[in-house]
């Protein structure tokens, strides 16, 4: 039994120091961690739509659907695959402004229902007027909400290394 606690407190240390070390790294390069996550994220699109025609090839004749469709799923895949990887900050920061009008449009609907609503009128507003002023920071800084995220994802991994060394650290005393 101490063998096995020993063995995997051996097994924790590791992963916990890549923790702490992937959060550092993502915290100092926020910017260039996004843009890879994209590119990979491209590379699985397009993984899929070589999948989509891999796929088709091989279920029997009476099951095989529509080859255009296919193809055109497939060819959609990869086009949007490559504009992943070409466009990648592009794309980092199209999402933000889109979620951006999105408050917008959801904080104006709050401050509609505050005109209607007699009994919720203070909170519709002053929610509504939160809301539109987070999406406005969101449109006018698509990067702020981008940097915030991902110093918190360093944050975390760094948090969980460091709780994964305290655990070992903890466990090697008990057990000695």
């Amino acid at each position: 039994m101490q063998y096995m606690i020993k063995d995997l407190m051996r097994r924790k240390v590791i992963p916990a120091m890549l923790s702490i070390a992937l959060g550092i790294v993502i915290i100092i390069a926020r910017r260039s961690a996004v843009d890879l996550l994209v590119r990979i994220m491209g590379g699985l699109v397009i993984t899929c739509g070589f999948a989509f025609v891999a796929i088709y090839l091989t279920r029997p004749d009476p099951e095989r659907g529509n080859l255009s469709m296919v193809l055109v799923m497939a060819a959609a895949a990869m086009i949007a695959g490559l504009l992943m990887i070409h466009y990648a900050e592009i794309i980092v920061n199209f999402f933000p402004t889109l979620m951006g009008i999105f408050l917008i449009l959801n904080g104006l609907s709050h401050l509609t229902a505050a005109g209607v609503e007699k009994e919720y009128r203070i909170p519709a507003v002053i929610t509504g007027a939160l809301v539109i002023l987070f999406g406005l920071v969101l449109v006018a800084q698509p990067g702020f909400i981008v940097n915030a995220i991902m110093i918190w994802i360093g944050a975390f991994f760094i948090a969980n290394g460091l709780m994964d060394l305290i655990l070992v650290k903890r466990m090697n005393r008990i057990f000695r």
